[in-house]
């Protein structure tokens, strides 16, 4: 809580997503690219090849221009997103990695030199000189990607540094060699992706070889990821692994990744058989939005896997560092916030109040009506009280939320903002209904995520009436009932004849 928030209107994650899947969609493909340059330079050379030369010269400029211009102008992008958005955790990044940022942008500026040289040196170089500033190229990028890669693996598993705060425990990190694998293998399979682009809108002749060579870049990567993959799930920390059962849409991202794979690898295959342009050019776009679509599934799921953290085990995904926890729900958001603009909640500032304690506690994950994941449709048809005893079992409910930082009367002023933020639409009263408003956020009947039938087996309906009005008394996680008589009698009748048909409760 020692920074100000910029709150994003349609929500910061969506932000960030965008920005930085682009960035690294081009980055990547800087790394494979240079590669592919330089590997096909050489063939060029060996069989004295006029014609590949000059495309890889054509083909050049566009990788120069991709990439140094866009991708530049995106890694900065990264940098104002999310120091706007996380300072506190980009600045704890920035002090735990600081020798790593420096050496990643020595890499950085060899590589903008290198690729400078190397593009406007075609016809001014040697060939063995001119294919050396590629390697050199190559061997820069590659080792930005390494030293990028290690902080990034670090968020979501940084292994013996909670205990240690070594910097080598840190960067070396329980996923780094696994990470740096899919890495790689993905950076391959764009330079594969893009050269097929390039050849598909060249204004010169299509040549098959170049189209096969492109293709088996593409196929060959892809072909490796599974087991790259498997090898990455195998290396996250279990904490974090239970999230892929336990967040009801990562399995569903993870399936539409292997899905846009599988499709790359078939493609890939059609267009190695490709012998026109008006086949491959809208092949070759399909492959480059199956490859986004695949790149931006899997970093969404690589940075969810991680929550309710941005790095794991030390800071929350609302800023609030693990250490401090303790101290802010003892004292309370606004004792320990400059940026709150009331030393205490009464009934004259309550709206006020919560608004900015929403943007505060809960603005980096929610919205309020619109955008991403947004609370207050979520307050419609339930009372205040229970609302605020929500917010205070946070980190008791489903979708791997930090624990609430504040106080019950802070907790109240959020969910009294939110209850008056919300439209009034009438909401039905039946059992199902009020299951997922009072129980859902926290339980399924027979899921993954905290089942309730093997609890509730052979219960009739008054004794799970007598269970639902005690529910506080039996389990402090739990927040009292606050409903009417009627909620809790359709949702008794509901929740009996589920747990009847459920496999686990058992058929007569």
């Amino acid at each position: 809580m020692n920074y100000p928030v910029w709150q994003v209107a349609f929500g910061s994650g969506w932000l960030i997503a965008v920005v930085a899947t682009l960035h690294v969609f081009v980055s990547h493909f800087a790394i494979g690219g240079g590669l592919f340059l330089v590997l096909l330079e050489g063939s060029a050379h060996r069989h004295d090849d006029e014609a590949l030369r000059a495309w890889l010269k054509r083909h050049s400029r566009f990788f120069l221009l991709l990439t140094l211009v866009f991708g530049a102008l995106t890694g900065v992008g990264i940098w104002f997103t999310i120091g706007l958005i996380s300072p506190e955790a980009t600045g704890r990044l920035i002090r735990i990695f600081v020798w790593g940022w420096a050496i990643e942008w020595v890499f950085f500026l060899v590589e903008i030199l290198a690729i400078l040289v190397y593009y406007y040196a075609w016809d001014r170089m040697e060939t063995l000189t001119h294919r050396a500033v590629g390697w050199t190229y190559f061997g820069a990028a590659w080792a930005s990607l390494a030293v990028i890669n290690g902080i990034l693996a670090f968020q979501l598993s940084p292994g013996a540094w909670l205990q240690d705060r070594s910097l080598l425990s840190a960067f070396f990190n329980p996923t780094y060699f696994s990470s740096l694998a899919v890495r790689t293998l993905v950076c391959l399979a764009l330079a594969g992706l893009y050269a097929l682009a390039s050849l598909a809108f060249t204004r010169n002749g299509l040549r098959p070889d170049l189209v096969k060579k492109s293709a088996v870049w593409v196929a060959a990567p892809v072909l490796l990821l599974p087991a790259a993959a498997w090898w990455y799930l195998r290396t996250v920390p279990a904490l974090q692994k239970t999230a892929l059962t336990e967040v009801f849409y990562l399995p569903h991202l993870a399936r539409t990744v292997m899905v846009s794979v599988s499709l790359l690898f078939l493609l890939a295959a059609v267009a190695w058989f490709s012998r026109s342009k008006w086949i491959l050019r809208p092949l070759s776009v399909l492959m480059l939005l199956l490859g986004f679509a695949a790149l931006a599934f899997s970093e969404w799921t690589r940075e969810d896997l991680r929550m309710p953290f941005l790095i794991a085990g030390d800071t929350y995904i609302n800023q609030v560092p693990v250490a401090r926890l303790a101290e802010l729900r003892a004292k309370g958001i606004l004792a320990t916030s400059p940026w709150v603009s009331a030393a205490a909640v009464t009934p004259q500032n309550q709206r006020r109040v919560g608004e900015e304690l929403f943007r505060l506690a809960c603005s980096h994950c929610h919205t309020v009506r619109k955008g991403l994941i947004p609370l207050a449709p979520k307050m419609v048809a339930v009372d205040e009280t229970f609302a605020a005893n929500l917010a205070l079992r946070t980190d008791q409910m489903r979708g791997r939320m930090p624990p609430f930082p504040g106080t019950a009367e802070e907790a109240r002023a959020i969910a009294h903002y939110l209850r008056l933020s919300a439209m009034p639409v009438p909401q039905p009263g039946d059992g199902a209904s009020v299951f997922r408003r009072r129980c859902g956020p926290c339980h399924t009947v027979s899921g993954a995520f905290r089942p309730l039938a093997k609890s509730l087996k052979g219960m009739a309906e008054s004794e799970l009436s007598d269970l639902v009005q005690n529910l506080d008394s039996m389990n402090d996680k739990m927040p009292p009932w606050t409903g009417t008589n009627a909620e809790r009698g359709a949702l008794c009748a509901w929740l009996a004849g589920q747990v009847k048909a459920s496999p686990v409760g058992g058929a007569p």
